[in-house]
């Protein structure tokens, strides 16, 4: 008897130890560098509506700060029934939101949805959507005002099954570039990944690139960041290469802006699910790469994402110096890494995914909550992960991430109070979150050289095209010109202002009837040359 309640005693005691830990971790609180939550105002606000947020890419920042988000909204008693998109924005940092304004040309098609944005040097807003009917991905072009300069223009057309999955960035150059996939990852309708671009701000679309194999894998997802990248551009998609529970992550690249792509080449390989990569490329031509993995013999409670980074387009990758083992989540289930951006005027990486520790398996609540970290050293290292939300008995999910001209980071995401979303009572809400600005000392932004750089082109001989790479120091307007032997011009290369860091451009005889022999290359960066010879061979 007296073992039995000794024993009794012990359980209890490990009992209450146990409730205990569980409840330290749900109510773990949000960082204390964030501001309050601010929820957004809705357009259907007599009616309830759920308020909806956007899969990725749904927030942008002008030049002066004004924070443009979109939003959908649906009938909480009948989820087919969508009320519409609608658009808001706020000139104080988040504290107050002007009244939404519906998105109208999502209303002239069939199944519009998937209201995305972005926005280029000129605070032009641009807007990628889709529709059912006409099957269909489209572009509207808008001030930031709100104000529709162009309403519809069309990006790309089905090709294969439906179902776009779309994803879009707009580089230093204004180029607008867009990726996708066609098809359904979870069922027998295999997805691929395609892309296109736009060079006279969504005007007119070059013809749609197909980037993964049509080998009856699964190519679903691409992802990419190109806001301060130049020529040098990766794409990332995860690729189901043994059914539905293996994935490997693979990836093309581009060296001339996106003229034209590498093969599919693959970077994360394995027995495990691999899935959802992210890329951003810096000024500098680092491409950083974020995924979450899915362990074969653990795939639920084992979930982690992942962070590795590469130098040498794709070819070698490199961990961090810390976290070494690249698990940035580490140590709870954690997936869905979105949010990537980088601030370059102040070199500081951000990135958020969804933390699930709070999971509760009795009943299947997902109970999921945001985490945010950052790198000063451009990956190297990493801070220690902060909560952004503490939602303990709801889940948080559509997260986007945003960078403010005063350096501070936000977020918008949406929060369900439970974890069916068809439950009319259930509460559905989107909410925009700051954080203050990360100290650094900008003066050490990037270590650059003091001299810029001119390479050796590659290949050299060549026919019919090379690459030439150069590195400069600080921002400033660059020429780069093509000489023939008598010091005649050839080609004008480059000839714009460009940030500090690599660049790469390619030299193409598409356009230009040479004879074999040497040519020389100048770069100009204010007032000052480097010349380099290259040989054309035919």
């Amino acid at each position: 008897m007296m073992k039995t309640k000794a024993y009794t005693y012990i359980y209890g005691c490990i009992y209450f130890f146990v409730l205990s830990t569980f409840i330290t971790f749900a109510q773990h609180g949000a960082g204390t560098q964030w501001d309050k939550e601010i929820v957004l105002p809705r357009y259907n606000d007599s009616l309830n509506a759920k308020q909806r947020g956007v899969l990725y890419n749904n927030m942008v920042v002008t030049s002066a700060g004004r924070i443009i988000i979109s939003t959908s909204e649906i009938n909480p008693s009948n989820m087919n029934q969508l009320y519409g998109h609608y658009l808001t924005y706020s000139d104080n940092g988040g504290i107050n939101w002007v009244s939404p304004v519906r998105f109208t040309p999502t209303d002239s098609v069939l199944g519009g949805s998937s209201v995305k944005l972005a926005m280029d040097n000129n605070d032009t807003l641009y807007v990628l959507w889709t529709s059912v009917n006409p099957p269909a991905i489209f572009i509207s072009i808008l001030d930031k005002d709100l104000n529709i300069i162009k309403d519809s223009i069309r990006v790309s057309s089905k090709m294969l099954y439906g179902n776009f999955a779309t994803h879009f960035s707009i580089d230093r150059k204004n180029r607008i570039h867009v990726m996708w996939h066609e098809g359904n990852p979870g069922t027998s309708k295999i997805a691929e990944s395609f892309y296109t671009r736009s060079t006279d701000g969504g005007l007119t679309w070059d013809k749609v690139t197909p980037i993964s194999e049509n080998d009856s894998h699964h190519s679903a997802f691409p992802h990419a960041q190109f806001d301060n990248a130049g020529d040098t551009l990766a794409i990332a998609w995860r690729d189901s290469v043994g059914g539905l529970s293996q994935w490997d992550v693979l990836m093309a690249v581009s060296t001339n802006g996106g003229i034209t792509w590498s093969s599919p080449k693959p970077i994360i390989t394995g027995v495990d699910a691999d899935w959802d990569p992210d890329i951003l490329i810096d000024p500098l031509n680092r491409i950083h790469l974020f995924y979450t993995k899915f362990p074969k013999n653990n795939p639920f409670g084992g979930a982690r994402n992942y962070y590795k980074y590469s130098d040498d387009v794709g070819n070698t990758w490199s961990l961090p110096n810390f976290p070494i083992n690249g698990i940035i989540s580490a140590p709870y289930r954690s997936q869905l890494i979105e949010g990537t951006r980088y601030d370059a005027q102040r070199n500081i990486l951000c990135v958020t995914w969804k933390d699930e520790r709070d999971f509760d398996n009795a009943t299947g609540a997902v109970r999921g909550d945001i985490m945010f970290a950052y790198s000063t050293d451009r990956g190297l290292t990493w801070s220690e992960p902060e909560f952004i939300t503490d939602r303990h008995d709801s889940t948080v999910g559509f997260k986007a991430g945003a960078i403010l001209p005063s350096g501070e980071y936000c977020v918008n995401y949406e929060v369900l109070s439970k974890d069916d979303i068809t439950d009319p009572n259930t509460l559905v809400r989107v909410y925009f979150r700051k954080r203050e600005a990360i100290a650094t000392n900008v003066a050490e932004d990037l270590e650059l050289p003091e001299a810029f750089q001119l390479y050796q082109n590659y290949p050299n001989p060549f026919n019919p095209s090379t690459t030439i790479n150069y590195l400069i120091p600080r921002s400033g307007f660059v020429t780069l010109k093509v000489y023939d032997m008598l010091g005649r011009e050839i080609a004008k290369l480059v000839n714009e202002y460009q940030q500090a860091g690599n660049h790469s451009v390619q030299f193409s005889l598409q356009n230009f009837q040479l004879t074999s022999g040497v040519y020389f290359y100048r770069l100009t960066l204010n007032n000052k040359n480097q010349t380099r010879k290259m040989i054309l061979a035919k």
